[in-house]
């Protein structure tokens, strides 16, 4: 009841904030605002796309503006820089319970109009991007049917009344990345010759060394049913030193320190603790530079198979399967999932399991075994060395 009430609350706080916008009516002339809000791994799936705007014969000579959320900043201001003339960088969670930042963001996000406003999101937000969408003036708003994954089928209702136009989707499961070719090929009215999601690094000075073999333990995850078991992790990294002698090197998030000083009081030897360290430009180099990565599934994986060839090994639960995970074979051969039981039994069965897991999973990440992800490892290492 209370819980009601709050959200009730805080919906009509966020009305009256709309009420008291005023957007600008001057509309800058062959301008287009890019809005993308979701997580690091939605971003690294989507950014090629980017390039594929800003060259595409119909808007190669509009400016781009793009709304991205700072969780992904750094990443894309290093490496989408030459595709977006100005950024504008909003944090999720203060948007969504911070009501003066939320007036401060919108009074400057609407203080200026385009020619057009892109939302290409499948699984639309009602009081995110879609409420951006609402509130911007523009000639033309065009955003994605989508799906009800994240919003309320009467809250889509009332959204898709917002976009001018709204482009349409095959309603069967796609993998992310071809659901992105997807939304942009139907805009451009052309076929895409781009096959999978890719990050070239430039020469950089890296200000901590590492070791010349090693594997990458990812240990983070946005939510902690996404989350392999410290411990499995740590006997994980024993058995890759004393099997294949690698050197272990730890990544995560600051947020996974506790997780990190777990990791070495389990994990029998030396590792690199790169944990909270460094920033997301500099993990890119970190992965790159590795011969193998286990994470679990997050946006690490995403960026081990944009940047190349190393052996990634992804532990899940079959959250998203058949959006996120697997990757088709076609995009990334060296990408290997190791999935809960119940899921690895099934596995020929792509179509049952995307219709049970492709939404969500609550299946428990951590019955998933060390013995089951050293196998997959010793399998891929003896199909490559036999």
């Amino acid at each position: 009841m209370f819980s009601k009430l709050k959200t009730a609350i805080k919906l009509i706080v966020y009305y009256f904030i709309n009420l008291s916008l005023s957007p600008s009516k001057e509309l800058k002339q062959k301008s287009i605002l890019l809005i993308r809000l979701d997580a690091i791994g939605d971003y690294i799936l989507f950014r090629n796309f980017i390039e594929v705007l800003r060259n595409s014969e119909q808007y190669k000579d509009y400016k781009i503006t793009l709304i991205g959320n700072n969780a992904w900043k750094s990443l894309a201001e290093e490496l989408d820089s030459e595709y977006i003339d100005e950024f504008i960088w909003l944090e999720r969670d203060k948007f969504l319970k911070d009501f003066i930042y939320r007036y401060l963001k919108l009074k400057e996000i609407t203080s200026k109009g385009y020619t057009i406003v892109l939302s290409p999101a499948y699984s639309r937000e009602f009081l995110m991007g879609d409420t951006i969408v609402n509130l911007v003036n523009a000639n033309e708003k065009i955003g994605s049917i989508g799906d009800l994954s994240n919003i309320r089928e009467w809250q889509k209702n009332i959204s898709d009344k917002y976009y001018t136009k709204l482009i349409k989707a095959n309603n069967k499961l796609l993998f992310e990345f071809y659901r992105n070719k997807e939304f942009f090929e139907n805009l451009l009215q052309i076929k895409l010759d781009i096959s999978k999601s890719t990050i070239k690094l430039k020469e950089k000075n890296l200000t901590f060394e590492l070791p010349q073999k090693y594997a990458i333990l990812f240990i983070g995850a946005s939510s902690d049913f996404r989350k392999w078991s410290i411990e499995r992790f740590a006997k994980a990294a024993k058995y890759l030193k004393e099997k294949y002698n690698y050197e272990i090197v730890l990544c995560g998030a600051t947020t996974d320190k506790i997780d990190a000083a777990k990791f070495k009081k389990y994990f029998d030897g030396e590792c690199v603790d790169l944990v909270g360290k460094t920033s997301l430009v500099e993990l890119l180099y970190v992965i790159h530079n590795g011969n193998l990565i286990i994470a679990n599934e997050t946006s690490a994986p995403h960026a081990a198979i944009a940047l190349g060839d190393i052996k990634t090994f992804v532990i899940s639960n079959g959250n998203h399967y058949g959006r996120f995970t697997p990757y088709p074979k076609e995009i990334a051969p060296n990408y290997y999932a190791v999935y809960h039981p119940l899921i690895e039994q099934d596995l020929g069965n792509y179509q049952k399991l995307s219709n049970s897991y492709g939404f969500g999973s609550d299946l428990d990440i951590n019955e998933i075994s060390v013995e089951s992800v050293m196998k997959k490892i010793n399998e891929k290492s003896e199909e490559e060395n036999p």
